[in-house]
């Protein structure tokens, strides 16, 4: 069993970590839109003037408070693992991830993801792991432990609702109950994950509605990653990042400082873009409306990426996800829902776009259009703050959410080529599952019923609880 105690970095300092050290300059400020002016604040109670939050402002609410009590408490473990990959990536090594980020590994480094550091590797590839390589896990599936143990490769783990090392009075499934992280871990960074996971109640639902894991996840992946790029930078090393940002110039960059820490600032750049998620509350009470309208009228609420590790796994059989909401992916030029329902006029898409015009997106736009579905888009407006000439998916979907993003990454780090950290896929998961926060509620208010959603498969009685929940949904809709 490795232990932590293995390394003590001496150069382990959290000064500046809830501050803004290292902050880019060409960075819009709390409460700005890129080039779009001041965004106004609409009360936390939103349209319900004197009545309780909706679900949305709550899960939001919940997400903030659970990731500040992370900053306050788990800043020097993340920013010795930000050490740690430094020098994994120093010695020319890989760091593997399966961390988790959502239903799916992948949700925000997948190819061509603009602002993405190119020192990572996808899941636990035994065929390719060197001495010395490095994995951020968070459940054990893909992690081979003896051939991790013998190549001395770094673990750094946190608890994820589905495993042995989660918290709670529930009782894992004894397939799940023993496959633990933390007896391998170098570094333990422990977030309080339950067994059940989704943090929302419901009256009359035996089960919490609403999952954090993956919005928690993102956020501390790339609070992570931007230190440890700094480390590097500031030790001379330099790495690729994708996407098709000009390459930066030395004379206009505003690059970060290498010599303190932005893992705070990088903290409150996110915090600060999933508040104004809640100033697009319209957008997303208009767009909850169209889901609940499709599911009500017989039709088909789906979530497309051109990446399968998107909005298809995140919103498709989600423990704490809804029913209603279905995968939907491109390949091979065409359409691919997941259960094999037919795409009707009746649908309403919830497209995930980290780029606001590839030609992909767009294709598939005008195939939704051309079949009559309504389309609501989530993801960035910009390239650079600036709008892109011609076609782009949010100009021309019926509801656009996330403005508060651009495409590109947001810190200038000395000898990268492009920026780095996107927030783009952090912010289209928090506004989709503030989406789904809405549409729960229109369902309530409308039907004056809960809406079916899924209960933690690793958790014993699951397997009665959804089935029970697909009964209820097959006969509703909803």
């Amino acid at each position: 069993m490795k232990r932590r105690d293995a390394f003590k970095l001496a150069t382990l300092s959290i000064a500046g970590l809830a501050g803004t050290a290292g902050k880019s300059s060409a960075q819009p400020g709390p409460g700005m839109m890129h080039g779009m002016g001041p965004m106004r604040q609409p009360p936390t109670d939103g349209a319900h003037q004197g009545g309780p939050k909706p679900l949305a402002i709550r899960y939001l609410e919940t997400v903030k408070a659970k990731l500040e009590m992370i900053r306050r408490t788990q800043s020097d473990t993340m920013l010795e693992t930000a050490h740690a990959m430094a020098r994994t990536v120093a010695r020319g090594n890989t760091v593997w991830t399966y961390w988790d980020t959502g239903h799916s590994a992948s949700f925000d480094i997948f190819d061509t993801r603009p602002a993405v550091p190119q020192f990572f590797g996808i899941g636990y590839d035994i065929t390719k792991t060197k001495k010395g390589d490095m994995v951020l896990a968070t459940t054990v599936e893909p992690v081979d432990w003896e051939d991790a143990a013998k190549k001395n490769v770094f673990v750094v783990g946190r608890p994820v609702p589905w495993g042995g090392d989660s918290e709670g009075p529930q009782t894992i499934v004894e397939s799940l109950r023993q496959r633990r992280v933390k007896p391998h871990a170098n570094i333990w960074i422990d977030t309080k994950e339950t067994k059940s996971g989704p943090m929302i109640e419901l009256p009359g639902a035996p089960v919490p509605f609403g999952p954090v894991s993956g919005i928690i996840g993102l956020t501390m992946f790339w609070m992570m990653t931007s230190d440890a790029c700094r480390i590097l930078a500031q030790d001379g090393k330099k790495a690729a990042v994708s996407g098709d940002e000009p390459e930066l110039k030395s004379d206009r960059a505003d690059w970060i400082s290498t010599e303190t820490p932005i893992m705070g600032d990088c903290f409150t750049q996110f915090m600060n873009r999933y508040e104004l998620i809640a100033s697009e509350m319209g957008a997303i009470r208009e767009a909850a409306g169209m889901a609940v309208d499709s599911a009500l009228g017989g039709g088909t609420a789906w979530c497309y990426s051109r990446f399968q590790g998107g909005l298809p796994s995140e919103g498709h059989g989600r423990r704490g996800g809804l029913f209603l909401t279905k995968g939907l992916t491109i390949e091979n030029g065409s359409l691919q829902p997941r259960e094999g329902r037919p795409l009707t006029a009746k649908d309403t898409v919830f497209m995930d776009i980290r780029e606001p015009d590839h030609p992909t997106d767009l294709t598939v736009l005008d195939a939704v259009r051309k079949i009559g579905m309504k389309v609501v888009s989530f993801g960035p407006t910009t390239r650079g703050f600036a709008i892109p000439e011609g076609r782009t998916v949010p100009k021309e979907a019926d509801v656009h959410i996330g403005r508060m993003s651009d495409t590109w990454g947001i810190y200038a780090v000395p000898g990268f080529p492009r920026r780095i950290c996107p927030t783009s896929g952090a912010t289209v998961m928090q506004s989709f599952w503030m989406t789904c926060m809405e549409i729960a509620d229109q369902i309530i208010r409308r039907t004056g019923n809960v809406p079916a959603f899924y209960m933690s498969g690793a958790i014993e009685g699951s397997q009665q609880y959804n089935g029970a929940m697909q009964t209820k949904f097959n006969t509703r809709g909803y």
